[in-house]
């Protein structure tokens, strides 16, 4: 386990879980998991992750936002959202357009997604719908 996030919410979306979850990255098997506080009641929600590193959940819409590291010398990190049941999964930032993506923010109010981006060496964002992605900081060039 890498990350924790835990969601807790008194109503859920249509459709949704509601209540108090963890939401946990599990890198060596590649998966999402939702447990209860306790760790009783574990899912796996997601599979086939390429070394999940960063995680957040907008609650409000139902969904799960993971960032992909890929393999760092590939350039071919990628950001995918699913439901908080596991359902609907979606790629946000394709393979190769971000390097290495690790620590995932959600700036709800403005509807972006920012990240950082180890090998690229950058700070970038993007409309939660993967629109518009953004370099803010790129310290690859040097100075």
């Amino acid at each position: 386990m890498t990350e924790v996030q835990a969601s807790k919410s008194t109503r859920a979306p249509a459709g949704k879980t509601a209540g108090s979850r963890l939401f946990v990255l599990e890198v060596s098997d590649g998966q999402i998991l939702a447990v209860n506080p306790d760790g009783s009641d574990k899912k796996v929600l997601v599979t086939g992750c390429r070394i999940p590193d960063g995680l957040v959940i907008d609650r409000e819409a139902g969904h799960i936002y993971w960032t992909n590291m890929g393999v760092p010398n590939l350039n071919d990190g990628s950001i995918e959202r699913v439901d908080l049941d596991g359902g609907n999964r979606r790629t946000i930032i394709p393979e190769g357009g971000t390097h290495t993506p690790k620590q995932l923010h959600l700036d709800k109010r403005n509807g972006k997604l920012y990240w950082s981006d180890r090998e690229g060496m950058r700070v970038m964002r993007a409309n939660l719908d993967g629109t518009q992605i953004e370099t803010l900081v790129d310290t690859s060039k040097g100075e």
